[in-house]
């Protein structure tokens, strides 16, 4: 995909530039901003799939609000997505201490500045976007109270995004599958009621619910190798048919990990066989609940069903395993080995599928921490550090060996 996302003093976010490659995956310790910056993405692709503003107004409302976000706007925040065209989106905030009439007046000012610079400028809006702000903010700089010239900017910003999306027509159809997957089976059975009666559920699992409840009308029945049992659908129950036993069980009675796992390749399988138009996947922690074998050949399958080799769909992963870096690691050698010597290609198929190796030059991986992103691919090897790899083993083994020495300590002579 090769877009770039730049975010400023947002929720956990102080400052970061992320580039998205066709597999991007980002790992850090909990409430880094991992799914921060997930959640940006899809709000920007969703927006511009569906025609929107990322705000109603002048800044008033964030359509963030759907992911959960929507509170970690501060006047300060500033986020600017550049599509793979070198085409910028901005956006910045509305000042709290602006009220509605001044917005309005400075909103009519912009959209008429806007307009005058359109028909006096003759450039194509993905052109000028780059630097009409400078030509429009140095002379409100000067006349206009900070506060106002803040609103303005928003305001003429937005203006340009909306016309941006309407040329860009972004043909992605966005995909977010949250960590929160994991309670469909749980709730599967009382989910009408907990709708009906307006129990406050996270938005991004109501969505994902409706989509899986969709896909299992069209799908009706998945293998899941990776547990070596078959999900069926019927009369809208979820089932899992396990070897060797006759009656199926529900899925709410299996192991967590394939509660995780089913509903999830039930919705990547029915989206798989849409090929009408390209599709983004972003996916929170894939290997919830997976013993680390399972991670591997989850990992397996996503890179083949979400990022193709033909490089029209591309994949986002949150994680907290190293085992999935491993396994990326895995799928990078076996392309970087397939390069050098394309004559073994059904040897190295016989290692890693040949779906899901990955292209070094199309993934980039970064450590979320400390409001801020680390890219954490070895620029020699294109492959991740083993530092990365080993950061937690390796405290742990220092722990471990602390105590060995503590252990091996002969106790103080008595006074």
């Amino acid at each position: 995909m090769n877009e770039t996302l730049t975010v400023k003093d947002f929720g956990p976010i102080r400052e970061a530039t992320v580039e998205f490659k066709r597999v991007t995956v980002f790992i850090g310790p909990t409430g880094g901003g991992k799914s921060t910056l997930a959640k940006l993405a899809a709000i920007y692709r969703k927006s511009l799939t569906e025609d929107n503003l990322l705000f109603d107004k002048v800044g008033d409302k964030f359509i963030g609000e759907s992911f959960g976000v929507s509170s970690y706007h501060i006047p300060q925040t500033f986020i600017a997505f550049t599509t793979a065209e070198g085409r910028i989106i901005p956006i910045s905030v509305k000042p709290s201490s602006v009220n509605q009439p001044e917005v309005d007046v400075i909103g009519q000012l912009a959209e008429a500045a806007f307009e005058r610079y359109m028909k006096e400028s003759g450039l194509e809006i993905a052109d000028a976007v780059t630097n009409v702000y400078e030509k429009i903010e140095k002379p409100f700089n000067r006349d206009v109270h900070e506060d106002l010239r803040q609103v303005f900017m928003s305001t003429f910003k937005n203006r340009i995004a909306s016309n941006v999306a309407a040329k860009l027509k972004f043909v992605h159809n966005c995909v977010y599958i949250p960590s929160e997957r994991i309670f469909y089976a749980a709730i599967s059975f009382s989910l009408a009621g907990l709708m009906r009666d307006d129990i406050n559920l996270p938005k991004p699992l109501l969505v994902f619910v409706n989509d899986f409840s969709g896909a299992k009308k069209e799908v009706t029945d998945v293998e899941l190798p990776i547990f070596d049992v078959k999900y069926e659908q019927r009369n809208g129950d979820d089932y899992i048919r396990v070897p060797g036993r006759e009656k199926p069980l529900y899925l709410h009675e299996t192991a967590s990990g394939i509660q995780s796992v089913a509903p999830l390749l039930v919705l990547l399988e029915h989206l798989s066989r849409q090929t009408e138009r390209p599709q983004s996947f972003i996916i929170e922690e894939p290997e919830l609940n997976l013993y680390p074998e399972a991670q591997q050949a989850l990992l397996n399958i996503l890179v083949e069903k979400c990022a193709k080799a033909d490089g029209k769909n591309d994949l986002i992963i949150t994680t907290h395993s190293p085992y999935v870096l491993a396994s990326c690691n895995l799928l990078l050698e076996a392309w970087k080995v397939w390069e050098k010597r394309p004559d073994l290609e059904q040897e190295i198929a016989a290692i890693v599928p040949r779906a899901s190796w990955i292209n070094p030059a199309e993934f980039a991986a970064y450590h979320v921490a400390d409001g801020t992103v680390k890219p954490i691919t070895d620029e020699r090897t294109h492959l991740l550090g083993a530092n990365e790899l080993d950061a937690v083993s390796g405290d742990i083994a220092d722990a471990f060996r602390k105590l060995l020495r503590l252990s091996k300590q002969q106790p103080a002579a008595d006074a």
